[in-house]
């Protein structure tokens, strides 16, 4: 199964349940490849169902892959293949 490396940060991974700061998450085959906008609801109803506190963080949460910033409105272009390195990144705010 394709497998991509997630990068957790600040709320998002106050929100995992789970204490490494990354982890391998299998994609699943159908759709393939796996599009970037469909990865929150995989996250929130697959690897971690029923965590409510994740789903809402990553409602908010932008993306990094490869480290690159995705816009929200290509989410759908962004197509998972495997090997990548996926980060959500929470809003932030500061003074």
């Amino acid at each position: 199964m394709p497998q991509i490396t997630l990068l957790l940060f600040a709320g998002v991974r106050s929100a995992w349940l789970g204490e490494p700061a990354s982890q391998l998450v299998e994609l699943p085959t159908s759709p393939s490849p796996f599009p970037l906008s469909q990865l929150r609801v995989h996250l929130t109803r697959q690897v971690q169902p029923g965590n409510d506190e994740l789903a809402r963080v990553l409602e908010r949460s932008a993306w990094s892959v490869d480290e690159e910033m995705v816009d929200e409105e290509r989410e759908d272009e962004v197509l998972l293949k495997g090997g990548e390195t996926v980060c959500p990144i929470p809003p932030v705010s500061g003074g």
